[in-house]
């Protein structure tokens, strides 16, 4: 076991690699045909996007466009939602599978409609519309982020993160750790810097440098995204989120200088580590908790994990809502909590499932009306004003 007391990093317990018959959250090998399917529809959900971009064959079916990357989320998802052994994530995916299944297929394909936006923009945009700046989406998931950490979209709601933790789970096993794969993390500080730039020339007219800022910007997101999937057998599941991800760069600078983080209790901790080797986003949860008391870095996405995980109940979430209500959120309230033993558990689930079908009889009544006197402004502030 390594001492990690005076804050080194790297994982100090690597326990033998559980087959996936008996795995939770530790990460198992699957055997090969898994992970050529997993490939596969990796490679499908490319040949999607390419096609709705660039290609143009068939007309765009619904088996070859960009919307073909979620409807495999949700196929994937079923078989993750029922193989897994951790309560608390198995909650997480359902709600994470549902919100790409609902938010980021069937509205945008069966129901779409112009949600507002604020700036130049090469198209409009379409609900929702989380990743292009200025949006009504954008503005709303940024203060919730604020509130509440990176984890209410990186981690229960973000189609990105969503294919990652459905089809590339069978490569979780080969995530890169220890020093050198958590320095890397600052990579994706020069996307973010990229992204702040493309927000910038987004609120000028457009001219044709910018035009074609934009479309560079869009292809250096585009493809190391898809890239990285395929690489997956390489550099684990994650690589994009810890590496590449402009717009976790954005939620993670928000993690910071926001409420969330997670709390370490070390007079309860025995120092075994797997709160470190759980964790996708290669972070040294133990070191960091032993060397500040916390884990409040840009990187965590709030998979719960670590948490959920921790036998001794050393982690605990915290955000804006234990300003509030000192409420419990260690190991012990999540069991309980994903097991439904909590009375508001259930309002939960209730309540989750209340606000999707609200959202999908909003989305189909502003359908239902586009190209009439009632048509969504693309104005934000138009359609914010009640006066205008």
């Amino acid at each position: 076991m390594t001492d990690t007391a005076a804050g080194r990093l790297g994982p100090v317990y690597r326990p033998k690699a559980l087959p996936a018959s008996k795995q939770r959250s530790l990460a198992g090998r699957y055997a090969l045909p898994i992970q050529l399917l997993s490939l596969i529809a990796f490679a499908w959900a490319f040949a999607g996007w390419l096609n709705e971009t660039y290609l143009f064959w068939w007309d765009n079916p619904i088996w070859l466009n960009r919307y073909t990357e979620y409807a495999i989320i949700l196929g994937f998802g079923i078989w993750r939602i029922t193989a897994e052994r951790n309560p608390y994530t198995r909650r997480r995916l359902t709600v994470l599978v549902a919100c790409v299944t609902v938010l980021w297929w069937l509205i945008p394909w069966l129901l779409p409609f112009f949600e507002p936006y604020i700036g130049y923009l090469g198209s409009q945009a379409i609900f929702p519309s989380l990743h292009t700046p200025g949006t009504l989406t954008f503005f709303l998931v940024l203060g919730a982020v604020l509130l509440f950490g990176r984890r209410v979209i990186c981690g229960w709601g973000c189609p990105c993160v969503g294919i990652r933790e459905t089809v590339g789970f069978p490569f979780r096993h080969v995530t890169p750790r220890g020093k050198w794969a958590w320095r890397l993390r600052y990579s994706k500080w020069i996307f973010f810097a990229l992204y702040m730039a493309a927000i910038v020339v987004l609120l000028f007219p457009p001219n044709s440098w910018s035009v074609t800022y934009m479309g560079i910007f869009a292809l250096l997101v585009a493809l190391p995204y898809f890239a990285s999937m395929l690489l997956s057998p390489l550099i684990g599941s994650r690589g994009y989120c810890r590496y590449l991800c402009p717009y976790g760069a954005t939620f993670g600078a928000l993690n910071r200088v926001g409420f969330y983080r997670i709390e370490f209790d070390g007079g309860s901790c025995n120092d075994c580590g797997v709160c470190s080797h759980v964790c996708d986003m290669g972070i040294p949860v133990l070191a960091l908790g032993r060397g500040k008391g916390k884990i409040d870095v840009a990187d965590c996405m709030g998979c719960g994990r670590c948490v959920s995980e921790c036998a001794r109940n050393s982690l605990a979430f915290r955000d804006a809502r234990n300003l509030l209500v000192e409420a419990r959120r260690d190991r012990a309230w999540l069991r309980d909590w994903a097991a439904g033993r909590l009375t508001r558990a259930r309002w939960h689930l209730v309540a989750f499932a209340g606000l999707l079908v609200l959202i999908a009889a909003g989305s189909w009544l502003a359908h239902g009306a586009v190209g009439s006197a009632f048509e969504l402004s693309t104005n934000l502030w138009s359609a914010l004003c009640l006066s205008s």
